[in-house]
């Protein structure tokens, strides 16, 4: 059996909370279907689809990691196209604004997470950070819908970001779509 696995940073409950209701307003106005709160995160790294006898080996890639991460808001509304709609900070890669020094966090997190899935060996997709966290998926309207009557929610400002490895397998439904194991403590 496959499961499909990716790092990504989950927002504490308040903000989780905050993201699935407007996650929920945006589906109800655009169509879709809306992530639920426990499922939405900022992808840091996609590994893709791998056997779950690998999860283990995966999930200690984390290891040594720090588990939580400071506030990061997300203060920006967009689309891929496609009717997948998201949430993010104003920089894709973190950086605070009109900073444009020292990579952020964000962006030497996913990097240390790249180096160690290739030291273990481990394929994963390489495309560029891009901080999102998808709201929306199968929207029926017009990707270009304007997305300024939603402004109103944001900035959403998560307290704390958790390192975590996800997964969707078999046992994913609409209300549940991954499954976590955070970084441990």
């Amino acid at each position: 059996m496959k499961a499909r696995y990716f790092y990504a940073l989950r927002p504490d409950a308040g903000a989780a909370r905050n993201l699935g209701a407007l996650a929920a307003r945006l589906a109800a106005s655009l169509g879709g279907r809306a992530l639920s709160a426990d499922d939405v995160h900022l992808t840091l790294v996609f590994v893709g689809e791998r056997p779950v006898e690998d999860e283990a080996t995966l999930a200690s890639l984390l290891d040594g990691l720090a588990p939580r991460w400071p506030a990061m808001p997300l203060t920006k509304l967009g689309t891929f196209g496609r009717g997948l709609f998201w949430a993010g900070p104003a920089n894709p890669r973190g950086m605070p604004e009109g900073d444009a020094g020292t990579p952020a966090w964000p962006a030497q997190l996913a990097a240390q997470l790249q180096q160690r899935l290739r030291d273990a060996g481990i394929a994963f997709d390489e495309r560029t950070l891009h901080l999102h966290a998808t709201l929306v998926r199968g929207a029926r309207r017009d990707a270009r819908s304007p997305l300024a009557p939603f402004s109103d929610a944001l900035p959403i400002e998560s307290g704390c970001w958790t390192l975590a490895l996800g997964c969707s397998d078999a046992g994913s439904t609409p209300l549940r779509r991954y499954r976590w194991r955070d970084a441990p403590r």
